[in-house]
């Protein structure tokens, strides 16, 4: 009997050490950090957790809350719905912009009015535009392309 023990204790042991042993696989780490700001929680939790594995994502509800993520996180880009209370997305990336020019910029909205977005890339510039609601693989692309690349300011003049 105790031979049978000490052949389990034995065992528990090996399957211990093997387990300890396992490396854990590595995650890679997320290159760029993107904030998402919308006035609707359920846009917000649903861009983090599709973009989540693949980027840093910060979400703010709303502008305030952006502004304060702005200030105090190292950010490549920022996505702003438009239509937000308090002040619209052209006006919070208009002041992303005077913080950190550097900061890429887009409106991800169903609601903005040409003329709006017309004096947006005038006066600071937005790097794109994308209309709700949202195909992953074309968002993505997007976020690749400025992410990746230095791009020039996207001009608008073709938009119908």
């Amino acid at each position: 009997m105790i031979e049978v023990a000490s052949m389990e204790d034995q065992r528990r042991l090996e399957r211990r050490e093997r387990r300890l042993r396992r490396e854990r696989p590595v995650r890679a780490k997320k290159e760029f950090s993107i904030l998402y700001v919308d006035d609707e929680a359920p846009n917000l939790r649903g861009f983090k957790s599709t973009f989540r594995r693949l980027y840093n994502v910060y979400v703010a509800i709303g502008p305030v809350e952006a502004l304060d993520i702005i200030r105090s996180e190292k950010l490549d880009l920022i996505v702003s719905d438009h239509r937000m209370p308090h002040m619209s997305g052209v006006e919070l990336l208009r002041d992303a912009y005077e913080f950190n020019p550097n900061i890429k910029r887009m409106i991800l909205s169903g609601f903005i009015k040409r003329d709006e977005l017309d004096d947006a890339v005038g006066d600071f510039g937005i790097h794109d535009f994308v209309t709700k609601p949202w195909n992953f693989d074309n968002l993505n692309g997007i976020f690749q392309r400025l992410l990746t690349t230095n791009p020039e300011i996207k001009d608008f003049s073709n938009l119908g």
